[in-house]
């Protein structure tokens, strides 16, 4: 396996070394670079991973190099390191914000870079993570680059032009499905289930629910009009939600949300 180095040691860069340790991958082919030092002694002490004493340093021991900085540390990041991309080195970017064209100015010349978005299942491995490649990366490379990210969870590939969009659906979704996930825990109290089992029942519904979807290859709309019977309970609840645009918001929540990412974009 060809090293790999990851900039920036947060929630989502011990998300990426976590899973490429689980996926079988040795401490010494992984390098980071962490710059606030209370950070990288948690890492080092618990994955025993090494570190750099710097950025540039990184760079030029590794292949692979996953930026999983701030948005706004990527000039001065990329201008310190312009002289050390040459056509083996690939730029895997999950900076929000930050596009292929925005990597390519600031670095000044042609590079291979590849632009993707997880979401924050990754810590799990269960992440939806849109990749967007650069037009000077090649299929192999590309598919390596999947290898590498695919036990973080599920690729999707998308043009960069949607990567605002997978921002909104992927990023933010588990928020949505997280506030309903809470209401329906809620709902189950108001209604006398004890809270620890609302929860129980709640989750296990949403288990029972996607592992039906992709066993059983059924589209969400036929599942729910199996469940939902002429005058029940179901439909009964149904109509409820749509008094409310429940789907109409849940939309509008999506599309106000890759607007934002647009807006937040260099």
């Amino acid at each position: 396996m060809d090293k790999v180095g990851i900039v920036g040691l947060g929630n989502m860069g011990e998300a990426i070394a976590k899973n490429l340790l689980k996926s079988g991958a040795k401490k010494d082919s992984i390098l980071c670079f962490e710059i606030k030092p209370e950070r990288r002694r948690f890492i080092e002490e618990k994955y025993k991973l090494k570190f750099t004493g710097s950025a540039e340093e990184l760079i030029k021991k590794v292949r692979y190099i996953i930026l999983s900085i701030k948005p706004q540390d990527a000039d001065k990041l990329l201008n310190s390191i312009t002289s050390l991309l040459d056509d083996k080195k690939i730029i895997i970017s999950i900076m929000a914000g930050i596009t292929l064209s925005n990597i390519l100015s600031t670095v000044g010349k042609p590079i291979k870079a590849i632009r993707i978005m997880p979401n924050i299942c990754v810590k799990v491995g269960e992440g939806a993570i849109g990749i967007a490649p650069g037009s000077y990366v090649n299929k192999e490379e590309i598919d390596a680059v999947k290898a590498l990210i695919l036990p973080m969870g599920r690729i999707i590939e998308v043009g960069e032009e949607l990567m605002d969009a997978v921002t909104a659906l992927g990023g933010s979704g588990p928020a949505f499905f997280l506030l309903f996930l809470e209401s329906m825990i809620d709902a189950g109290v108001k209604i006398g289930i004890a809270r620890d089992k609302s929860k129980a029942i709640c989750s296990q519904v949403v288990r029972g629910t996607l592992k039906m979807l992709e066993e059983e290859d059924v589209h969400p709309t036929l599942m729910k009009e199996m469940i939902t019977s002429p005058a029940g309970t179901t439909i009964a609840g149904l109509a409820i939600l749509e008094e409310s645009a429940f789907k109409g918001n849940i939309i509008k929540a999506v599309e106000i949300s890759a607007k934002r990412a647009k807006e937040l974009s260099l």
